[in-house]
């Protein structure tokens, strides 16, 4: 293995690689919705149910919509209505903080002129930790943030209840008529939502890695446990009978007279075979060609007779 190889597979180096691919999988997706251009997609939707108007939207961040409610007491509520950012662009506030758009709220039938009315916006899309900022752009300061009453409810259901004067700071119209335009929208803070974000995702990795990881031990457990069952043991084969031999027939004995008139018959087999036709006179001299002639003879048929390689 190369010093590289070494340097690269060392505990420190897993750790930052592996928090890189967890990092670069996660920030994408959040700086998309934070930092593009576009708050709602699409822009928010409202709807009217008595005194109650309800703006639908995909605030930046989520992928699913979210719903807001308005109502106001002390007076009437006429109108909601969406608020583009670039009109209420300033230097001491950063858009990023605003998840949604801002919101526009018309009432009207305050009696007496100038007194007070509450408007109550509650969403389950708010936290504890979620402030209401108004906008007026004829104040020399035109963002302000609201005194508003944050209320947990049941249901993850947050009220946020701001008070607004007619004529006040928060009344867009300056005038005491009996009429307020009230322009604000929720904020929450965009590093505590991207780092909640990015360390809920970062370590729900983990969390789903690892029960994943304890569900395939169980599943190989369970079918480990299966195959056991289905595999029956091997019975060990039981030894075969020892196999008697059959008992061979004795050897018969050749008696002599047998072996005498087998060997009779061999000699006068191979005597036949090469008998001279001619007789030889016993009165001849011992040396002469007949003499020889027999000689020769006796030593061939005594060769027949010993021969062993035959």
């Amino acid at each position: 293995m190369t010093k590289i190889s070494k340097i690269f597979f060392s505990g420190s180096y897993k750790m930052r690689i592996l928090f890189a691919v967890a990092v670069f999988a996660v920030i994408p997706g959040i700086c998309w919705a934070t930092f593009s251009e576009d708050i709602e997609k699409p822009k928010p939707e409202f709807s009217r149910e008595g005194d109650k108007i309800t703006a639908r939207l995909i605030p930046r961040g989520k992928s699913t919509s979210v719903l807001i409610d308005f109502e106001v007491s002390g007076g009437k509520l006429t109108k909601v209505s969406g608020v583009d950012f670039e009109t209420a662009a300033r230097p001491e506030v950063d858009i990023k903080n605003f998840k949604s758009a801002l919101f526009m709220v018309e009432a009207a039938e305050i009696s007496p002129p100038g007194a007070e009315v509450k408007v109550k916006i509650s969403s389950k899309f708010f936290s504890s930790s979620t402030k209401y900022y108004v906008f007026n752009e004829h104040i020399e300061k035109p963002w302000m943030i609201s005194e508003a009453e944050n209320i947990s409810l049941p249901d993850f259901l947050q009220d946020l209840i701001v008070t607004v004067k007619d004529g006040g700071p928060y009344d867009s119209d300056g005038a005491a008529d009996g009429k307020i335009v009230f322009t604000g929208g929720p904020r929450d803070s965009f590093w505590g939502y991207a780092l909640g974000t990015l360390f809920i995702r970062f370590f729900g990795i983990f969390i789903v890695l690892g029960v994943l990881m304890i569900g395939m031990i169980i599943s190989g457990k369970i079918f480990q446990s299966m195959e056991k069952k289905k595999v029956k043991p091997v019975e060990k084969p039981k030894p075969a009978p020892p196999v008697s031999k059959p008992l061979t027939a004795a050897k018969k004995e050749v008696s002599p007279e047998m072996a005498s008139a087998v060997a009779v018959a061999l000699h006068l087999h191979f005597s036949s075979l090469k008998r001279s036709s001619e007789l030889v006179p016993l009165s001849l001299p011992r040396i002469n060609a007949w003499t020889q002639h027999g000689r020769q003879q006796i030593m061939e048929e005594r060769f027949l007779t010993f021969n062993r390689n035959k």
